[in-house]
């Protein structure tokens, strides 16, 4: 889908100035959303960060507060992207850049005013949930009524 890839390259150079580092996955499509916060938080899902996703779209994600998995996660993904991605640097995001702009402009002001236009279509209200242990509760043993028992006999 070079569209997609074409869109999803759009604001890597605001990125990559802010200080964000870029790694493509080149070995086939990936569309995987994982994101490792503060060395202790983990989110898994299918949620873009996006308006469409989040005012319109059924997504779900799972945040996970657990040290030990950011680590390997996080160990998991460098070796990945020392592996097989390609780094983006400013150069490589600058390219095309002529015709990205006004088109990052157009998309950058439509997408920022998604949301009040997606207010009027119907939509589903977002449900957040934590996933707490369940509390079995203990089985009472039924004893067979006095008749039940006459019948067995």
């Amino acid at each position: 889908m070079p569209w997609a890839r074409n869109c999803s390259t759009f604001l890597y150079s605001y990125l990559l100035r802010a200080g964000v580092t870029i790694h493509e996955y080149c070995e086939r499509p990936l569309h995987g959303k994982v994101a490792l916060m503060d060395s202790e938080w983990v989110t898994i899902g299918s949620s873009n960060l996006d308006p469409l996703s989040l005012s319109l779209n059924l997504e779900s994600n799972l945040f996970i507060r657990d040290q030990k998995l950011n680590h390997r996660l996080h160990e998991h993904l460098m070796e990945l992207s020392h592996q097989h991605c390609s780094t983006i640097t400013e150069h490589k995001a600058a390219r095309g850049f002529w015709w990205r702009a006004p088109l990052t402009f157009l998309c950058f002001h439509f997408l920022r005013h998604f949301p009040a236009i997606a207010g009027s279509l119907p939509a589903h209200t977002p449900r957040l949930e934590p996933l707490l242990p369940v509390e079995e509760k203990p089985v009472e043993e039924e004893h067979p009524t006095l008749e039940q028992q006459e019948k067995l006999l």
